[in-house]
């Protein structure tokens, strides 16, 4: 009995720095940032006094806040399901035998190897209305910081880069773990590739597509950095984000109790829409 207990207790054992880590840099943190939210805290980060939901009554009326809100759900909807569209064809194209299938793949992949802000820095250049290679060689003239339709199509473009190497490898990979024999069976039936595509290969691979959906989300409803380098939430506040916003009232200007109540907003709001997502999974995703 007591070389057993030992032995049971190990993997509780091992798992422990692995716990202590994530409780200083994930959940301690958090549970301060929805603490801080509910008090006024003086520049220098301390606690002044106790003003509930001051800080979010007093968020929810900025104007400011309205339109970052709506401008992250708006690009929200136009990223995610174009993400997903070309990395999603990505993967059915590479997914044939040939070398034009194995290029496309590295192609695909490349943008895994480069870091988020040198590729951020060569779209500011690519995309320079005066100077930059895209008006050039299209023959455009789009004034892609000084317009906001041109601004949020850039930063939709910036975020499939971004995320684009991640996702196709996900989705490439599962589309091989669909069985050709199964495939074959259809075929020799008289199935059409549509039909091979509804019925065979997309519930094969919902569970990595799940998967892919709840991380684009997350991201786009998390999307900063891209802003901070590309647009800095202009022109106007037309691409101004929540966790920009939040960017700007917690570290620029030292609002630490409004940057606070936005990241607790942020948090809520991103992890209801993916309860909501995942509520359906249930229903709509199989696995094997």
């Amino acid at each position: 009995m007591h070389t057993r207990l030992p032995h049971l207790a190990k993997p509780y054992l091992m798992i422990i720095p692995a716990l202590v880590l994530a409780y200083l840099f994930s959940y301690r943190p958090f549970l301060l940032t929805v603490a801080n939210s509910l008090f006024s805290i003086s520049q220098a980060g301390k606690r002044i006094s106790f003003v509930g939901l001051e800080n979010y009554f007093r968020l929810f009326s900025s104007e400011s806040f309205q339109d970052s809100l709506s401008n992250t759900l708006r690009f929200t909807l136009y990223f995610v399901p174009i993400n997903i569209a070309v990395t999603l064809g990505g993967a059915f194209a590479c997914n044939r035998k040939g070398k034009l299938a194995q290029i496309n793949g590295i192609l695909l992949f490349l943008p895994l190897a480069v870091a988020m802000s040198s590729a951020m820095m060569i779209f500011k250049m690519l995309f320079n209305p005066s100077i930059g290679i895209v008006n050039s060689l299209l023959g455009l003239d789009i004034q892609w910081f000084n317009d906001s339709k041109a601004a949020m199509a850039l930063l939709v473009m910036a975020g499939v880069w971004l995320d684009i190497g991640f996702d196709f490898l996900l989705l490439s990979s599962a589309l091989k773990n669909v069985p050709p024999a199964l495939q074959e069976a259809m075929l020799i039936d008289g199935a059409s590739k549509r039909t091979i595509f509804m019925h065979l290969q997309i519930p094969f691979i919902a569970p990595t597509l799940l998967f892919v959906l709840c991380n684009n989300i997350k991201d786009a409803m998390l999307i900063c950095s891209p802003v901070i380098i590309l647009t800095e939430g202009g022109p106007f506040r037309s691409t101004q984000t929540l966790v920009y916003q939040m960017y700007l009232e917690g570290f620029k200007s030292g609002n630490y109790s409004l940057g606070s109540a936005l990241a607790t907003v942020v948090f809520t709001l991103t992890f209801a829409i993916l309860l909501l997502l995942l509520s359906l999974e249930k229903r709509r995703v199989y696995y094997q």
